[in-house]
């Protein structure tokens, strides 16, 4: 299976950005995977990205505010987040951006691979 279509997925715990590049690089999406925010910045740069899977809860930043970041230099880009904790703040933030879907860990792969496919409309 093979398309081009082009996912960053942003997670630092290693264990769990291992599980999800695996399970969708072998569903055929090139995958770019990054343990924190600047690495992504890195990684990213000059890259097409069809889609950002980022982690909430991040050491240096919230993945939400990366998310922002993010928009102003790929315009339109849709973002799937992820968390293990949801809280009323974190909530009030989701609901005041344009996110286009919200998995909360753990989650299961076939779940992560739906999610993706709709998203992407592949």
């Amino acid at each position: 299976m093979e398309n081009n279509k082009t996912i960053l997925i942003l997670e630092n715990l290693d264990s769990f950005r291992e599980i999800m590049y695996t399970a969708l690089k072998s569903q055929g999406y090139r995958i770019i995977a990054a343990a924190s925010v600047k690495e992504a910045r890195e990684l990213v740069k000059n890259q097409v990205i069809d889609l950002a899977i980022l982690d909430m809860k991040l050491p240096e930043e919230t993945g939400m505010a990366y998310s922002k970041e993010l928009k102003k230099t790929h315009p339109g880009l849709p973002v799937i987040f992820c968390t293990g904790y949801m809280d009323q703040s974190s909530m009030s933030e989701i609901d005041s951006t344009q996110v286009v879907d919200l998995l909360i860990k753990p989650f299961p792969l076939p779940e992560l691979k739906k999610r993706v496919k709709e998203v992407l409309g592949v």
